[in-house]
């Protein structure tokens, strides 16, 4: 296990450069194997959850190699649809491996995806490959997934998502699977995300037909063959919003880049309305705040709302805010368990779940009355987005903060504790003999 320990009360300054985007990185990796031929791709953020992408990519028969932020993909050679179990429940872009080896090898074998526990329904992905006629066969523990097309291809179908979530991974699963499929396939409620239509762009690169990425309505006419390419994923918003509430919660002055402003305007909006400066010059953003950050009330949606992956770092800036705030998730059950973790280091935050819809939790509410400080303790990260919440409320806290479990904040944070000191912070790692993290600069037990 790995624990970082952080030393409250040092003020940010200086600049981030921003590493590629994991969530892009993820589906454009495994949109690789859709072309019998080689490809090359740069800007690769080197995470845990790329590495065990590429380890199912290469159990699959794909030669991959990751060098400086570049990986170079061969999948000529493409044969294993048994997809290795530790790799799949490790990481929930595993079920993207569905949309690429139906195409390619006709079937896949794999257990149920796994990343954070946040509920994500698979069942989208189920069902959107089954009308393009997919024959799904699950075990009766629901664990195991034997997916194979009785003709040896899919077909265009009309998908209609649930326009509630307009599910990211449903979307790039079902263009995956698409691009090589008999016919026309419509995305209709399709997601909308930046994240979507780099994987878009990677595929038209290859010779796919796509029209309408970055809409609701994604039109995909099937391709016989794709060939090989050279691609740049975009970098990371969701690293720029972090890094931009590291600024905010110490008082300090924090510049991000280079991204596109316009993928983080709610947020942007939100860091205003509590106070914080907030500058855009060209591709990069600085964010200054002197005094303490005002309450504000926040709701999660699908893109262009606020991102829900940057709503665990913008309640640790809440939880010191002067007043009364209020954030709404409507994406994610059980994103709020963090707060817990919150309120050992002494934040007023009472968490409601207002209702229940098919077994899920949603929308949840905390309600957070800002303290003028956090104390320093021990907590322990739940996944990804909350540990780096508590890293952060740990910058803005007196005393200590020692996170535990805080490996999972190596799934999508390159550098993270690096970049986070070379601003000036004081943050440690230690790492016991069971540590996988990488990346980070260990500290000495």
């Amino acid at each position: 296990m790995v624990q970082i320990c952080v030393e409250g009360g040092q003020r940010l300054s200086g600049e981030v450069e921003l590493s590629g985007s994991k969530n892009a990185a993820l589906a454009v990796l495994p949109a690789a194997l859709l072309c019998d031929d080689e490809c090359i791709i740069h800007n690769v953020p080197d995470i845990a959850d790329t590495h065990t992408i590429l380890e199912l990519m290469r159990s699959a028969g794909a030669k991959c190699k990751f060098e400086k932020g570049t990986v170079f993909v061969d999948a000529r050679q493409l044969s294993n649809p048994h997809l290795p179990e530790e790799s799949v429940k490790s990481i929930r872009a595993s079920i993207y491996m569905l949309g690429v080896l139906l195409p390619r090898l006709g079937e896949v074998w794999m257990t149920r995806p796994g990343g954070c526990n946040l509920n994500r329904r698979v069942n989208f992905h189920v069902d959107a490959l089954m009308r393009m006629g997919a024959i799904m066969d699950v075990d009766p523990t629901e664990e195991w997934l034997h997916a194979y097309c009785r003709n040896g291809a899919l077909r265009g179908a009309e998908i209609e998502l649930d326009p509630r979530w307009r599910s990211v991974g449903t979307t790039v699963n079902v263009m995956l699977a698409a691009v090589l499929a008999d016919g026309v396939t419509i995305i209709q409620n399709a997601a909308r995300e930046p994240e979507v239509v780099c994987c878009a762009n990677f595929l038209k690169a290859m010779g796919a037909r796509i029209e309408g990425e970055g809409t609701s309505r994604i039109v995909i006419e099937g391709v016989k063959k794709l060939h090989g390419c050279e691609f740049s994923i975009i970098n990371d918003r969701i690293e720029a919003g972090t890094f931009l509430i590291a600024g905010a919660i110490t008082g300090g002055n924090v510049s991000v880049g280079p991204i596109t402003s316009s993928w983080l305007s709610p947020f942007l909006e939100k860091l205003r309305q509590a106070g914080v400066e907030v500058r855009i010059n060209g591709e990069w953003i600085n964010v200054q705040c002197s005094n303490r950050p005002k309450a504000v009330s926040v709701t999660t949606e699908p893109y262009p709302g606020f991102p829900t992956d940057l709503q665990p770092p913008f309640v640790s800036l809440l939880s010191i805010a002067d007043g009364k705030s209020i954030v709404t998730e409507t994406i994610h059950e059980g994103r709020l368990r963090y707060c817990n973790e919150l309120i050992r280091m002494g934040a007023k935050i009472e968490v409601r779940e207002l209702s229940t819809e098919n077994g899920f939790h949603l929308p949840s509410v905390a309600i957070i009355e800002g303290v003028e400080r956090l104390y320093g303790t021990d907590v322990k990260a739940c996944d990804l987005r909350a540990g780096a919440a508590l890293i952060l409320a740990g910058l803005a806290a007196e005393g200590e903060t020692c996170v535990h479990n805080a490996e999972v904040v190596n799934r999508g944070y390159e550098r993270f504790c690096e970049k986070l000191n070379s601003l000036g912070a004081k943050v440690s790692v230690y790492s016991g003999a069971e540590s996988t993290l990488q990346n980070v600069q260990v500290g000495e037990a």
